[in-house]
């Protein structure tokens, strides 16, 4: 519907605007795709049948069941949409999100200290995890 405001200005603005228009959401949705598929899916991401019973438990499935991408700068932070602190979110979900930067190396020394994998990988090395997973090539593994 918004292309056609531009027809007062001619089928060259409107085609332009229809165009511009339907980039921005392929780049968008790219872009959220990104930010959100690769840091929840791999072959080193576990899966669980069986619903959380004890409070512990919650807590290992937030940091084992999800992966955070590079952190630690503003910038890059900015433009993963603070989502490349995924464990800290599933963690903390009612957290602002300027308080994951703060808190990711505490939430990661504490996993170290308790034995629990803390995953941290690029975008890149996630979103090729990611495309195995949806092709077939390998597959999410379950907890015991």
């Amino acid at each position: 519907m918004i292309p056609a405001l531009f027809f007062p200005l001619g089928i060259t603005a409107v085609t332009n605007v229809f165009l511009t228009s339907l980039l921005a959401e392929v780049f968008t949705n790219l872009h959220s795709f990104l930010a959100i598929v690769p840091n929840h899916s791999g072959d080193d991401i576990v899966r669980f049948k069986d619903p959380i019973k004890k409070k512990q438990e919650f807590y290992y499935r937030q940091a084992v069941g999800s992966v955070n991408y590079t952190t630690g700068s503003d910038f890059n932070d900015f433009m993963h949409g603070w989502l490349n602190y995924q464990i800290e979110h599933h963690l903390f979900p009612a957290l602002p999100l300027s308080q994951y930067q703060k808190i990711q190396p505490e939430v990661k020394a504490i996993c170290e200290k308790y034995g629990v994998e803390y995953k941290q990988e690029s975008i890149f090395k996630r979103l090729i995890k990611a495309v195995n997973i949806m092709t077939g090539k390998t597959s999410m593994k379950w907890d015991n």
